[in-house]
Order: C-alpha cells, then structure tokens, then sequence
C-alpha cells in the first residue's frame, strides 16, 4: 500500500533533514565508558572550548550528568556535534571527552563558527566522578563536580613552556 502524497512527502524532507530516525541530541545517552562503542573516525576536532558546564541529576532515576559545550568549529558545515569520550583511567576520577563533529566535504571556505554541544549521559558512576574534561584543537577545560565550578584544565602531550631566567 502506497502512503498518501503528503506523508510521504513530510517523510521525505524528514529523512533529508537527517531527523527520521535518528537520536537528538537533547536524548539521554548511555553512560558512555560502560558501553564503550568506538568513536567514530570521520569526526573531526572541534577547534577551541569557550565554555564548559557539568549539571549532575542525583534525583533522577536513573541519575544524569549534563555537559554543555560552547566551542568553536572550523567551519560553519560542521555536523553531527558531540562529545566522543576517550579512553582513560576511571579511577583517577577525571573523565575526558573531545568536543568532535563531521566536516564538510568542501573545506574551502574556513570560517571560524561558534557552536554548542549538549549531551546528557544517564547512570554515571557518580562516586567516582570528579571531574570533567573537554579537549579541543587548541585547548581544553576542565570542570570539577564538587567544586561546582572550572579548574585548570592542562592538554595531555602538551609541555610547559620553558621559562629562561631573565639577567637582572
């Protein structure tokens, strides 16, 4: 059986617009390091972190963490924004995540573009969340759930720049 013409066409502009069928991202997501799928290889570094968020939800059942993302991409064609987690020690109770998403085919045109990445993630191991880390490009930033606020956040394989004493 055939669908009537104007189904069928509200179906159509949704499957071009990417939306039939697909997880918003406003979803609740399974905490990502419990089920650890790979990160997607076509994604690409965001290029810088501006503003960093965390909002834990311990009354929610089950209980949430919220992160908000305010970054720059390289590109006003970038898709498919999310935060890919990385692989680490979860006992150090710093999780890390980078701010990714899909560039275009055509990379032109580089215009610096502000963006926004909201992820919530259900069932965190919450005794053993301490921090948050966003890594981009240039920089990352770092979140502290007990303190409630940014802490210093410094790039893993980034060194401290060399200070040369200055003569008198």
């Amino acid at each position: 059986m055939k669908a009537p013409a104007p189904i069928s066409a509200a179906l159509a502009v949704l499957a071009i617009l990417g939306l039939a069928g697909s997880a918003h991202a406003a979803d609740v997501q399974p905490w990502p390091w419990k089920e650890k799928g790979p990160v997607d290889p076509a994604l690409a570094l965001l290029t810088k972190i501006e503003d960093l968020t965390v909002t834990v939800n311990d009354k929610a059942q089950p209980a949430t963490v919220s992160i908000t993302v305010k970054a720059v991409a390289p590109n006003p064609k970038f898709t498919e924004l999310q935060l890919a987690y990385r692989m680490g020690d979860t006992e150090d109770l710093t999780f890390e995540f980078d701010a990714r998403g899909r560039p275009p085919q055509d990379m032109t045109t580089q215009v610096e573009t502000p963006v926004t990445i909201t992820a919530e993630f259900a069932d965190p191991p919450l005794a053993k969340l301490g921090i948050v880390e966003v890594y981009a490009k240039d920089n990352c930033m770092s979140y502290s759930i007990k303190e409630k606020s940014k802490t210093e956040c410094k790039p893993r394989g980034a060194t401290q720049p060399e200070v040369t004493p200055q003569p008198q």
